[in-house]
């Protein structure tokens, strides 16, 4: 059994709340796997951001923002694409577009992570429509076909289907470092659901993730407090020490972050 089949059948059997246990899956993905077609396509995610639906768990958990979960008059339909498809693809049928790796093994729940971030053979790409149209124009490209709307459509129906082949499979060398969690961003329906920390990431530093300097320094900092915050600026090339930084660590007005 894979380390990540290991991590599902953990969330099924929690009977807590289960945030931990999807957090490690998010970081399963992020350190232990890659997403490969063939030989000419590879995905390394970079940040994403889980979702799970199951009413039956000894712990039933339902998320509301869960494509599946959207709409009455196509979750039954988005339900068969994103449940018991373990490492397969499900492109988006709703919202601006994008795509989930599924990890769930049975019709009986649906779980999967969005890729919100990715690196797609080489090239970084920092959201998910951007993630998504990439993988599907590396296939357009490499079957010879335009990468154009109408053949996009028909790829995504195609990755969506039945006969689709499992993608996920284990980097070469695992990640080593900290992984981070933060609430979803951009979800519908604001319950009790959306103020879970089910968004991970790795590269906190990178100018590409969509989150302020002063937010990172502070998510940074509570899971490093014995660091001189000075010292975390400077490492990461800070030009200035940003007037919230200095209220909230008292940082006198006269400290200089370069002498």
């Amino acid at each position: 059994m894979t380390t990540m089949m290991k991590l599902v059948h953990e969330l099924l059997e929690t009977v807590e709340v289960p945030t931990a246990c999807l957090q490690r899956i998010n970081e399963s993905l992020l350190k232990d796997y890659k997403l490969s077609f063939g030989g000419f396509l590879t995905v390394y995610p970079k940040e994403v951001e889980a979702y799970y639906v199951n009413r039956l768990a000894k712990r039933p958990f339902v998320d509301e923002n869960a494509q599946c979960m959207l709409d009455p008059k196509t979750n039954d339909e988005i339900r068969e694409l994103q449940s018991g498809r373990f490492g397969k693809l499900y492109m988006h049928r709703k919202g601006l577009g994008g795509m989930d790796i599924c990890l769930s093994d049975s019709d009986s729940y649906v779980l999967c992570c969005t890729i919100k971030a990715a690196e797609v053979n080489g090239e970084e790409c920092w959201s998910p429509l951007k993630v998504r149209n990439a993988v599907l124009d590396a296939i357009l490209t490499h079957d010879g076909l335009l990468p154009d709307r109408e053949n996009r459509l028909k790829l995504m129906d195609r990755i969506n289907g039945k006969n689709a082949v499992s993608v996920l499979n284990p980097r070469e060398t695992p990640l080593t470092g900290e992984v981070y969690h933060q609430r979803r961003r951009g979800l519908r329906r604001r319950d009790k659901m959306a103020l879970l920390p089910l968004r991970s990431f790795m590269d906190l530093w990178n100018k590409n993730l969509q989150m302020g300097n002063v937010q990172k320094i502070n998510l940074y900092m509570s899971i490093h407090p014995g660091e001189d915050v000075l010292d975390v600026l400077r490492r990461n090339q800070f030009r200035y020490i940003p007037a919230e930084i200095r209220a909230r660590y008292k940082i006198d007005r006269k400290v200089k972050l370069y002498v």
